[in-house]
C-alpha cells in the first residue's frame, strides 16, 4: 500500500503519468476487476406506449427542448385566465420548471398557492411532493402521496428518492432497480441530476450488477461520465470491491474538478491516506486538500474537509497549519458542534504556543511569525484578545515599546469587533485596561504626543480608582512634554514619585519657589528612595531663592548620602554662606561677590548639571 501512495504522490507532483500512478500499486495486493461485458449501449428510452398515464404529474409533458416556447405560452395563457383555470396554468408553469430541474423557480410558484379548489388538490400535492424529493427532502407519509399510487409507472422512481432522503433501507432495496428504470419517464435534465444519486445508492447497498448498469448509463451524459461525478462514482465502486489502486486513480482524477463530487473525492483520498498512515500518503492527502480547500464552501461537506485537513496536518506534524485550520472552522461555522470541537483543540494548542513564547522556549522572531499567521483565523475567537495582549506585555517587558503598542492596538481592534458583532462578548473593562497599557508603551517609547492623544480620547471614568490612574498617567505625559499648564490643572489624589517631581519642576520653572519646595519636600518625605541629587539641587536652589535656610540646612545634612560627586558637594556648600552685603559698596565686598560667583560656576561645571 505504501508503494501505491508513493506512486500517487509522484503523480500529484506531476512527475509521473497516470499510467505510472496505476503501476505504483503493489501487484499482489489485489486482482484487477474483470471488465464488464457490454452487450449493448445502455440508453434512457422513452416509454414504449404513446399514451401517458401520469395525470397528476408528468414532467415529460413539456419537451425540454421547447422550454422557452412552453413557458412563454403558459405565461401568456395566465394573463387570459382566472380562477381554477388560472391556478391550473400556474401548476403547468411549476411542472415546466421542474422538468428543467429549476427547483428554486418551481418552489416559488408552488409557494404562491394559499388556497386550492378540491379538483386541483391532488395535482398540487403531487407537484409539491415531487419538488421536495427532487430537492433532496423526504415527504411526510409518502404512502399516501399521489406519487406512490400504484397506477403510476414511475412510482418506484419517487419511492427510491423518498428512501434515499429519509434513510429507509427497506424502501430503498424494494425500489432501487425499478427506480432506475423509472428514469425513462423523466426529462433529460431530471435524469442528468438524479442518475448519479441513484447510481451511488446502488453502489453503497452493494447492488453491483445494477450499479454497473447505472455507471454505463452515465455515458449518456458525457459531462458526467468524464467529469468528477463519473470518476468519483467509479472510484467508489472500485473501493467497495476493495480494488484500492483503481479507486485511488479514479478519485485522483475526480479531485481535479471543482464541484461537490470533486470535493468528495478529495475527502475520500484523505480518508484512505489516514487509514494507510504512511508519510507519502499523508503528504499527498495534505496537498490534495490544500489545493482544493477553497473550491467548495458553505455546508457540512466543507466542515468535513476542514476537519480532515486538520487531522492530516496534525499527522504531518504541521502544528501551526493545523491550528490555523481549527481557527478557520471556528470562524466559518460559529456555534456548531464542529466549531466547539475545533475550539477544544485550538485552546490547548494556543496555550502551548503562547506559553512557550513567553518563557523564551521558542525564538521571539518565530513566535511573532506564528502569532501573525494566527490572527486572521482567530480574530473573532473570544479568548484571542488575551493572547494578543500577552504578546504586547512580553514585548513591552523586553523593551520593544513600539511593537508592544502595536499589539495593544491589535487587541483593542479585536475587542471592538467582538463588541460590535457579538455584544454578549463585550469586555469594556479589558478595553480600558489595554488602552492604559498602550499609553504606557507609547510614553516609554517617547511617543508622547500619541500618548497624550490617546489619553485625551479616554472618557473620564466614574470609578475613582480608574480616574486616579488616568490622571496620574496624564500628569506623567504632561510633565515629559513640558506642558506645565496642563500638568498643574491635572489633579492627582495620591501622586506617584513621578507626579510629585513633575509638579515640583513645573512650579520651579514658573519660579513659584514656595510651591516647588512643597512638592519636592513631599517627594522627599513620601518617597525617600526616589529623591535623588537632581531633586536635591533644584530644592536647594528654590530654598535659597525663597530664603528658606531651614530647608537648606536640612539638605546640606543629607547631601553626602545622595551623591559622591565632589562638584555636587562643593555646589551645595556654596549655598551655605551668606553673600557679602551689597551696601556699602566697597572694593572688598565686590571682589568677594565675584569670587563667590566664580566658585559657583566652577562647581556647576564639575557637577555635570
Amino acid at each position: 500500500m505504501k508503494a501505491l501512495w508513493r506512486g500517487f504522490l509522484l503523480g500529484l507532483m506531476g512527475s509521473v503519468s497516470g499510467m505510472a500512478l496505476h503501476a505504483a500499486s503493489a501487484p499482489k495486493e489485489e486482482a484487477p476487476a474483470p471488465a464488464p461485458k457490454i452487450e449493448k449501449k445502455e440508453e434512457i428510452l422513452s416509454p414504449r406506449t404513446g399514451v401517458q398515464t401520469l395525470f397528476d404529474l408528468d414532467l415529460r409533458r413539456w419537451p425540454e427542448e421547447r422550454f422557452y416556447e412552453n413557458l412563454t405560452a403558459q405565461i401568456d395563457a395566465l394573463s387570459k385566465t382566472h380562477g381554477v383555470e388560472g391556478k391550473s396554468v400556474l401548476m403547468d408553469i411549476a411542472e415546466i420548471y421542474m422538468g428543467q430541474m429549476m427547483i428554486y423557480e418551481a418552489g416559488d410558484v408552488l409557494a404562491s398557492f394559499e388556497g386550492i379548489e378540491p379538483e386541483l388538490e391532488t395535482r398540487l400535492m403531487a407537484l409539491r411532493h415531487a419538488h421536495s424529493l427532487l430537492d433532496g427532502y423526504s415527504v411526510e407519509d409518502f404512502a399516501s402521496s399521489p406519487l406512490a399510487a400504484n397506477t403510476r409507472v414511475d412510482r418506484a422512481f419517487w419511492a427510491a428518492l423518498q428512501a434515499i432522503a429519509s434513510g429507509d433501507p427497506v424502501l430503498l432495496s424494494e425500489n432501487l432497480e425499478p427506480g432506475l428504470l423509472g428514469l425513462m419517464h423523466q426529462t433529460r435534465p431530471v435524469a442528468h441530476t438524479i442518475l448519479p444519486v441513484l447510481t451511488e445508492a446502488m453502489i453503497e447497498v452493494g447492488a453491483e450488477v445494477h450499479a454497473q448498469q447505472a455507471l454505463r448509463l452515465l455515458n449518456e451524459f458525457p459531462d458526467l461520465a468524464d467529469g468528477p461525478a463519473g470518476y468519483f462514482l467509479r472510484g467508489r465502486a472500485h473501493q467497495m470491491r476493495r480494488n484500492q489502486s483503481s479507486a485511488l486513480a479514479a478519485y485522483f482524477e475526480a479531485s481535479k474538478g471543482w464541484d461537490r463530487y470533486a470535493a468528495r473525492a478529495r475527502l475520500a483520498l484523505s480518508e484512505m491516506a489516514l487509514q494507510d498512515g504512511g508519510r507519502g500518503a499523508l503528504l499527498a492527502a495534505r496537498d490534495v486538500l490544500e489545493h482544493g480547500k477553497d473550491a467548495w464552501k458553505g455546508d457540512f461537506l466543507e466542515i468535513q474537509l476542514m476537519q480532515t485537513l486538520a487531522e492530516v496536518l496534525v499527522k504531518n506534524e504541521a502544528d501551526v497549519e493545523a491550528l490555523k485550520t481549527y481557527g478557520t472552522i471556528m470562524l466559518r461555522f460559529p456555534g456548531t458542534p464542529a466549531a466547539e470541537d475545533a475550539e477544544i483543540h485550538a485552546s490547548e494548542e494556543l496555550e502551548i504556543v503562547y506559553g512557550a513564547g513567553e518563557k523564551g522556549e521558542i525564538p521571539l522572531a518565530h513566535w511573532l511569525s506564528v502569532h501573525y499567521q494566527l490572527v486572521p483565523s482567530f480574530r473573532y475567537y473570544e479568548a484571542f484578545p488575551d493572547y494578543v495582549e500577552r504578546v504586547g506585555d512580553h514585548l513591552f517587558e523586553s523593551g520593544g515599546t513600539s511593537m508592544a503598542a502595536t499589539e495593544y492596538q491589535r487587541a483593542l481592534d479585536l475587542l471592538r469587533d467582538q463588541r460590535i458583532n457579538y455584544p454578549d462578548q463585550a469586555d469594556l473593562e479589558q478595553e480600558f485596561a489595554v488602552r492604559l497599557k498602550k499609553v504606557n508603551a507609547l510614553e516609554a517609547g517617547g511617543q508622547l504626543e500619541e500618548a497624550r492623544a490617546l489619553l485625551a480620547s479616554l472618557e473620564i471614568p466614574a470609578d475613582q480608582k480608574k480616574r486616579e490612574t488616568v490622571n496620574k498617567m496624564r500628569a506623567s505625559v504632561y510633565a515629559k512634554l513640558g506642558d506645565n499648564e496642563a500638568l498643574l490643572r491635572t489633579h492627582v489624589q495620591t501622586p506617584t514619585p513621578g507626579n510629585l517631581r513633575g509638579l515640583a519642576q513645573a512650579l520651579w520653572a514658573k519660579k513659584d519657589w514656595p510651591g516647588a519646595i512643597t512638592f519636592y519636600e513631599r517627594l522627599w518625605d513620601e518617597y525617600p528612595g526616589f529623591f535623588d541629587a537632581d531633586d536635591a539641587t533644584y530644592l536647594l536652589i528654590a530654598a535659597h531663592r525663597s530664603e528658606r535656610r531651614d530647608v537648606t540646612e536640612r539638605l546640606l545634612a543629607v547631601f553626602p548620602n545622595l551623591t559622591q560627586s565632589e562638584g555636587w558637594m562643593n555646589l551645595a556648600k556654596s549655598f551655605e554662606s551668606d553673600p557679602p552685603p551689597v551696601f556699602p559698596l566697597t572694593r572688598g565686598a565686590a571682589d568677594s561677590r565675584i569670587d563667590r560667583l566664580q566658585r559657583s560656576l566652577e562647581n556647576l561645571g564639575q557637577s555635570d548639571i
